[in-house]
């Protein structure tokens, strides 16, 4: 009798205990972010529950390219083979900076021209459209690089085109002016816990091409008119078929379309002697002026002092999102960096995955010795587990100590060979994919601990996150860089040591004939082959009169004046995207404000009518298209459900990486545990009741 009672008040305890948990577990599973619909992709749901996935008829993009702006029109075009009314969702990646400011819905002969609305007014609207059987699209900004989009009411048999269209600034650096377009996602990883984490998906599925289900799949086309000959135009990643007519150039894919699994590069490079120094865009919308300047400064000086001795620690990601080709690549990345490091350098290296961990307890000097054991350390780096970045920062970025009396100059006193008073210039060289969701907390992070180091991101793979990364490299006061393929490491790595080895271009100074609103508002340092990029805007002519731009390259002063000529008659506007991308700069520069702090309410209030009035999509602002006249019978329900992006080229397949690189792993284990605790005290109690 008295084991039976002990066995009953073990229960009890139990049951007890398992009710103490529950809350948590439950408030666990909540707080994990749903899957999300993949990249490029529709998913067409009925009122029953069954999903398929659309076919994919058409899908095209096309760049408008002239000075430094692009225009680009994108299309997909699905049709709804089913006997159902049915609901499309999908999601795509765009570039960081692209400014989306139009839409447009095709049904059969219909077409419905979007509007840019408040947010959630944008979705009310979208949901009684869909309610009373109304064709609409509904098209969101869920991060600055990647935007979804809801179609409802989609017929049996009828096709849907969604094209959007956006505005991005060119780059230009080196000598060469390129466009990165991004056609798919990497999957992301957000720690639970982290302030984002309710606003990004865990993880997707990637989904692999099989014989049964056709790859998606784009076609390419530019025409690009810069107004200078070229010397070269290429697509690193792809295959170009090329026409010119004067100096216009059109281009198309050699092979007419491509699968949508990796980033589309475009370079073009100026012939030598008509290289750019100076650019200036002019556009005038209603009594506003705005202006885009683009200033080269000139070259290091070659003759200046043997750079100071650097203490560089190299942070390389190792986690599942890494697999296959990535990983290649980085361990290809930090071998040649470790060989290009000199004696009077000391140097670290940090992996990371779930956790990080250093090779030395700190910055060891470059001789043999050591840099042979790096080597051998990076050869054995393999790719799984979660990308936990925050880890690798903390432990690469330790937060700068300031005893009194410190020399503020930035660079540490070191010991070993070199005297206690010789400096060493401390940079951070990152090399990740950056398929992380918590890049809010980065950023605080990295301003929190940067001090007087520098950090560089080195993007990897065919579809990193490059909104993650150069902006961890502006907020780390450095530069980032791209490496899409195995072959470009040696070039991208040594152009890139070339950077850190060289002197900032700093103190610029921009002097406008008026009042003006500048972004960048503050203008940051520059490396060698690096341009001055600034976005302005007034409410007085700016046309016709000086701007002086003037600077310190190698602690020499210079300066460079220009004017903003008046437009041609037959386009008194001007440069059309100028104004659209001064606004996009600001919007970005108030939510890089509000990332490290600032009031949010305030931040909101500040963007919102901005984006209204450029009529763009933002954080608080979404573009609705609705038909006027019902098309779906009343009886007709509709569902939704999440569709797989296809795998980035080259990333091995994630069955096992991504549960360990994103999955609720901690709450699996406390289910587990509850589940052989159950069992162990539901046995006992049977064991002691029969005795």
């Amino acid at each position: 009798m008295l084991l039976r009672l002990l066995g009953t008040a073990l229960f009890a305890g139990f049951l007890v205990f398992i009710g103490a948990l529950l809350p948590a577990a439950l408030a666990m599973a909540a707080a994990m972010p749903q899957e999300e619909p993949g990249a490029g992709e529709l998913m067409l749901s009925s009122g029953q529950g069954l999903a398929r996935r659309a076919l994919q008829l058409d899908a095209s993009v096309h760049f408008q390219l002239s000075g430094l702006v692009a225009h680009v029109q994108l299309e997909q075009t699905f049709r709804n083979d089913s006997a159902d009314w049915v609901e499309g969702e999908y999601m795509f990646p765009l570039p960081d900076n692209a400014a989306v400011n139009r839409l447009r819905l095709v049904v059969g002969e219909r077409v419905i021209i979007g509007e840019i609305k408040e947010k959630q007014a944008a979705r009310k609207i979208y949901q009684a459209a869909q309610r009373s059987g109304r064709k609409a699209s509904l098209v969101e900004q869920r991060r600055p690089n990647m935007f979804s989009n809801k179609v409802a009411n989609i017929g049996p048999g009828e096709t849907v085109t969604v094209a959007l269209s956006y505005i991005q600034r060119i780059s230009y650096r080196d000598g060469q002016f390129s466009l990165r377009f991004p056609m798919t996602i990497t999957p992301r990883y957000s720690p639970l816990g982290s302030s984002d984490a309710d606003q990004v998906w865990q993880f997707l599925h990637p989904q692999p091409a099989t014989p049964a289900e056709p790859v998606q799949s784009i076609r390419i086309t530019a025409e690009l008119d810069m107004g200078l000959p070229l010397a070269s135009i290429d697509a690193p990643y792809h295959s170009l078929a090329l026409t010119r007519q004067r100096q216009t150039y059109r281009l198309a894919l050699a092979e007419g379309t491509v699968p949508m699994h990796r980033d589309f590069v475009l370079q073009w490079r100026p012939q030598s002697g008509s290289e750019p120094q100076a650019a200036v865009f002019h556009e005038r919308v209603g009594a506003e002026e705005y202006a885009l300047l683009m200033v080269l400064p000139p070259a290091a000086d070659a003759d200046a002092s043997e750079p100071l001795p650097r203490e560089l620690i190299f942070v390389i990601d190792t986690s599942g999102s890494m697999g296959g080709s990535s990983i290649s690549q980085a361990r290809a990345s930090l071998d040649f960096a470790l060989q290009q490091l000199r004696p009077v350098d000391s140097f670290n290296v940090i992996a990371f995955n779930n956790s990080a961990s250093a090779l030395f307890a700190a910055a060891e000097d470059a001789n043999a010795h050591n840099l042979a054991r790096a080597r051998e350390f990076v050869r054995h780096l393999a790719a799984g587990g979660g990308t936990e970045m925050l880890s690798a920062l903390q432990l690469a970025l330790p937060a700068p100590p300031t005893p009194l009396g410190s020399d503020p100059s930035g660079v540490r006193p070191q010991k070993g060979h070199m005297s206690d008073v010789a400096t060493r210039v401390r940079q951070v060289v990152f090399i990740t994919d950056g398929a992380v969701g918590n890049e809010t907390q980065l950023f605080q992070e990295i301003q929190r601990r940067l001090g007087k180091s520098r950090l560089f991101t080195v993007g990897i793979g065919s579809a990193p996150n490059s909104w993650f990364m150069r902006k961890a490299a502006e907020a780390g006061g450095g530069d980032f860089t791209f490496i899409g393929d195995v072959l470009e490491v040696q070039q991208q790595m040594q152009q890139l040591f070339d950077r850190l080895s060289q002197t900032l271009l700093a103190d610029f100074q921009v002097d406008w004939p008026t009042t003006v609103e500048t972004y960048p508002a503050q203008i940051p340092d520059l490396y060698p082959g690096q341009p001055l990029v600034i976005s302005a805007r007034s409410d007085a002519s700016l046309l016709d009169s000086p701007v002086t731009i003037s600077g310190r390259s190698a602690g020499k002063p210079w300066r460079r004046t220009l004017a903003i000529s008046s437009p041609s008659a037959a386009d008194a506007r001007g440069h059309e995207g100028v104004s659209t991308i001064w606004a996009r700069a600001k919007i970005a520069s108030l939510l890089d404000q509000k990332a490290l702090g600032a009031n949010a309410d305030i931040t909101r209030a500040a963007v919102l009518p901005l984006a209204l009035q450029h009529q763009l999509v933002s954080p608080y602002t979404s573009f609705v298209a609705v038909e006027q006249r019902p098309s779906r019978p009343a009886a007709s329900a509709l569902g939704k459900q999440a569709v797989p992006n296809l795998r980035p080229k080259g990333q091995s397949p994630q069955v096992y990486a991504y549960p360990r690189t994103a999955s609720p792993a901690r709450l699996q284990l406390l289910y587990g545990l509850i589940l052989l605790v159950t069992a162990c005290v539901f046995y006992r109690f049977h064991y002691w009741s029969w005795r």
